[in-house]
């Protein structure tokens, strides 16, 4: 196995707020023991509203066996109105099912896929944004709320990063949440969301840090992080530098779910830039599966 790069610092995990103090992160073990930094305080979902949304998909299609069968049409609108993904590069209409589009939307954060899905479950009279809250609900996530589609448009007072209306950034859902609050919903994925989760490919978050590359990295799930998509820059309000989009990121190893936040500016208003975001989200990782691995 590879050794992790040189930037990510191998550390004891009751060292990680020291070293890092303005990330806020969540481990939750197997038999639900708790460790963390600012666990509780809300933070825009920043790049883990696909995996409510996948979490969505999945009740639906519980009741309806069909839907992840069904196929969806990328048009060359979609292409027009997609923010991220390899998808928005290709020319042409696409055609793939809905199972195959949760795996690029988890996996690689595709937001042409993320608007035909929605356009879909739209068609068929599915309430997306209501499922979600009823599956947050559930969990009794109450630090979560679920306020929308990402393509509802802009809000008011919303964040240069936000897509407008009708586009997307591969997220499917705004809203807010909390590290303990994701670790909660980590630890009650169905196999369907683990297996989309399973064929993530993130090189930027929390998994960023982990031993092994590719098919050789050590067992874990992820979904692809909002990091590699904008720099700070683009993930705040500028004219509100209290209120940062920041990085999101989360992670499934055997033994405990880990959770993490990372606003975009520090407490001194440094912006942190994307290899900082990396390198810091990759530490946390890394430390949780040396705690549990060691």
């Amino acid at each position: 196995m590879k050794r992790p790069p040189p930037a990510v610092r191998a550390l004891a995990l009751a060292e990680l707020s020291g070293a890092y103090p303005h990330l806020r992160f969540a481990v939750r073990s197997a038999d639900g023991r708790q460790q963390g930094h600012d666990a509780g305080a809300r933070h825009p979902l920043a790049g883990t509203g696909k995996l409510v949304l996948a979490c969505a998909v999945a009740r639906l299609a519980a009741r309806d066996p069909g839907l992840l069968g069904d196929r969806l049409t990328l048009t060359g609108a979609r292409r027009d109105a997609a923010r991220s993904g390899t998808l928005r590069l290709m020319s042409g209409e696409l055609t793939l099912t809905v199972d195959d589009a949760l795996t690029l939307i988890v996996g690689t954060g595709d937001a042409r896929c993320v608007l035909a899905l929605l356009d879909h479950l739209r068609d068929r009279a599915y309430d997306v944004v209501g499922e979600a809250r009823a599956h947050v609900a559930g969990l009794g996530l109450e630090d979560t709320e679920i306020t929308g589609l990402e393509t509802d448009g802009r809000p008011e007072g919303g964040h240069p990063g936000d897509a407008g209306e009708g586009s997307s950034w591969g997220e499917g859902l705004r809203g807010v949440t909390t590290p303990s609050d994701l670790c909660t919903l980590l630890s009650a994925l169905p196999e369907s969301v683990l297996g989309w989760m399973g064929a993530a490919f993130e090189p930027a978050g929390l998994a960023s840090g982990l031993p092994g590359f590719g098919p050789r990295t050590v067992p874990h799930q992820t979904v692809a992080g909002w990091e590699l998509l904008a720099d700070a820059g683009g993930l705040e309000d500028p004219d509100d530098p209290d209120d940062p989009r920041g990085w999101a990121s989360v992670l499934v190893l055997p033994g405990a779910v880990v959770a993490a936040y990372l606003p975009a500016r520090q407490a001194d208003g440094t912006a942190v830039a994307p290899l900082q975001a990396s390198t810091t989200l990759g530490a946390l990782g890394l430390s949780v599966w040396q705690e549990f691995h060691s």
